[in-house]
C-alpha cells in the first residue's frame, strides 16, 4: 500500500498487493471504506449483515480497481493544482480520499469504479 499526501493531507491510497487476512486500507472515519481480503482455500468469513445506521458524508470518495490494462492517474489537490501522477495496472486499486483526478488510458483497460452515493451531478472540471 502506498499513501499520497498533498500539503500534509492524505489524498489517496494505492493498493499494490493484497496482504494476508482481512485488512482495512482506509481509516475507519472515511466516507468510503476499502478493505482487502486474502484468505486461503477453506476459510469461512462469518455470514453477517449491517444494521441500519444514519451515515452522513460531506464529500465524494472514489475507488478504481484495474482488472486489466494500464492507466495513469493525474492527482490534483483541493486547490485544483496537479501534484503527482501514478500508474496502475491489472490487479491494483486506487482510492481517492480528497482532491481531483485525471485518467489516461494507456492500454485496453477494464476498471471497476466505486463511490459513495447517491449519485449527484456535481462534477467540476479542472
Amino acid at each position: 500500500m502506498e499513501k499520497f499526501f498533498y500539503k500534509k493531507t492524505l489524498m489517496g491510497i494505492k493498493i499494490i498487493t493484497i496482504p494476508s487476512g482481512s485488512t482495512p486500507a482506509t481509516n475507519e472515519k472515511e466516507s468510503l471504506q476499502l478493505l482487502t481480503l486474502k484468505h486461503p482455500k477453506g476459510t469461512y468469513l462469518k455470514a453477517h449483515l449491517h444494521s441500519p445506521r444514519k451515515r452522513v458524508t460531506n464529500q465524494l470518495q472514489e475507488c478504481w480497481v484495474v482488472v486489466k490494462g494500464k492507466v495513469r492517474f493525474d492527482l490534483y489537490g483541493p486547490d485544483k493544482r496537479f501534484f503527482k501522477y501514478i500508474f496502475l495496472k491489472g490487479g491494483q486499486a486506487f482510492i481517492l480520499i480528497s482532491g481531483g483526478i485525471g485518467i489516461h488510458v494507456l492500454d485496453d483497460t477494464e476498471i471497476f469504479e466505486v463511490k459513495n452515493g447517491p449519485f449527484k451531478e456535481d462534477k467540476v472540471l479542472i
